[in-house]
């Protein structure tokens, strides 16, 4: 029964793969297969139970991959050999060793992931069908043959180089000790769990010159003094959440983005799984290069230039976040206001200040403003399968600006944190477009447009 179910799965990729790579040669075609792999990317990281940050980094390595390979098909897009941290020169095909470029490219964004991934399989049945189809079309078995050899040469190299990002050592790191020191953070209900990645601004950002180079200027410190700013965005938080409203309460919601949200009935728990922040900003980013009929090549400037902004902006973010240790609004709020006090949604483990969602959708909408534009209009729907209707933004920094306040109306975030962290995710997708085309552009030329 199970090798039935596995033929039937193998031949609707096989239809997929066909449909999407062997019809007549249109950028949309070849874009779509970029797209079904980062799709599958995204999802086999949610099986997989990544935590926001990790995953960060699962989806990045493929798509640096896939940019290297398939960038050489236009001569107008820079390497990242050189600029971000530790990536040496990757190697070319070969003197009068003929590529294709795409085939290359999908080869290792499959290889690399799989080398991320619990669940590689998924990459493995997907490598062997594309590879399958490209066979059963009659093509060239040499060119195919090639193209698979430096598909695999690339992602070779950029392995090696995810290896020496401190990951595998970061693992082995002792587990954050809570303090009793006052406004420190605390274990949060409903599982009270151990704090998620306390050592994650030991990985080697791509960026950055360190994790705290763009550290906020504005700090937000513990003070319940009746005149501290801390204590006005406590109650400022408070007072909001007692009298959410019907569009507070979905735009929370569908900006949850809780890869795994507990659930007690009872005797009974379960865990329900879903999308990290950085992977639905990945599927905004598919989304707009769909919507503008983007090219492979350009799909991948796009997919790699944002997922590099993401994976930075988890160690801004995270960096600040075990240094400052902030307490989290559940805790201050149930041990000084009022006990019986609840926030909306659920109270992720780690400290409060700067936010994550603030800080990694501001990352994001930066660099793809830069590509698409300032008024860039487009219609979300990732989340769909999670039970959530689609959403309309006039712009990338409208939809980044949601899910800042979002947190807010959660009951996660202090409206304080909100405003602050909003700052510093754009300027670490500012540093990211600056890195990749310094000298050539300056920022107010960042525009996709522009450069067709």
């Amino acid at each position: 029964m199970k090798a039935q179910l596995s033929l039937k799965r193998s031949f609707f990729l096989f239809l997929l793969l066909t449909g999407f790579y062997f019809q007549p040669a249109k950028a949309q075609h070849e874009a779509a297969l970029l797209h079904q792999l980062n799709t599958l990317l995204i999802n086999t990281a949610m099986v997989d139970f990544f935590t926001p940050p990790v995953a960060s980094r699962v989806y990045v390595y493929p798509n640096i991959a896939f940019y290297e390979c398939i960038r050489q098909d236009d001569p107008t897009l820079n390497t990242l050999s050189g600029k971000l941290n530790g990536l040496g020169l990757v190697p070319a095909p070969g003197k009068d060793i003929k590529v294709d470029h795409l085939i290359a490219a999908a080869i290792s964004f499959s290889i690399v992931a799989e080398n991320l991934v619990g669940s590689e399989y998924k990459l493995k049945d997907w490598r062997q069908t594309f590879v399958d189809s490209l066979l059963f079309k009659g093509g060239d078995t040499v060119l195919i043959k090639n193209s698979i050899r430096y598909g695999q040469t690339v992602a070779d190299h950029i392995v090696a180089w995810a290896k020496k990002d401190n990951y595998s050592q970061s693992r082995g790191l002792p587990r954050f000790t809570v303090s009793n020191k006052p406004g420190t953070w605390q274990p949060t209900p409903l599982e009270y769990a151990q704090a998620l990645e306390p050592h994650w601004n030991t990985i080697r950002p791509f960026s950055l010159k360190s994790a705290s180079q763009f550290s906020p200027k504005e700090k937000l410190p513990y003070n319940m003094s009746k005149t501290s700013m801390f204590n006005k965005t406590v109650m400022e938080l408070y007072t909001l959440t007692q009298k959410l409203d019907t569009v507070q309460k979905a735009t929370a919601m569908y900006w949850d983005d809780n890869p795994n949200v507990a659930v007690n009935i009872g005797h009974l728990s379960y865990f329900i799984h879903k999308i990290s922040p950085g992977g639905h900003w990945i599927m905004i980013t598919k989304q707009a290069c769909i919507l503008k009929n983007e090219s492979v090549m350009r799909s991948s400037l796009a997919y790699v230039l944002t997922s590099t902004a993401l994976f930075d902006a988890f160690i801004s973010c995270w960096d600040e976040k075990y240094k400052t240790n902030l307490i989290r609004p559940i805790t201050i709020i149930n041990r000084l206001v009022d006990k019986n006090w609840q926030p909306y949604l659920q109270t992720p483990p780690f400290p409060e200040f700067t936010s994550g969602h603030a800080v990694v959708s501001n990352a994001g909408a930066t660099v793809l403003t830069a590509l698409f534009g300032e008024n860039f209009e487009f219609t979300d729907d990732t989340e769909i399968p999670f039970g959530n209707t689609t959403r309309h933004f006039n712009s990338f920094y409208e939809a980044a600006h949601e899910s800042s306040m979002s947190r807010v109306y959660g009951g996660i975030h202090y409206p304080e944190t909100a405003r602050i962290s909003i700052d510093q995710g754009k300027n670490v997708g500012k540093n990211i477009l600056k890195l990749y085309f310094s000298p050539n552009l300056p920022p107010s030329k960042f525009n996709y447009d522009k450069n067709k």
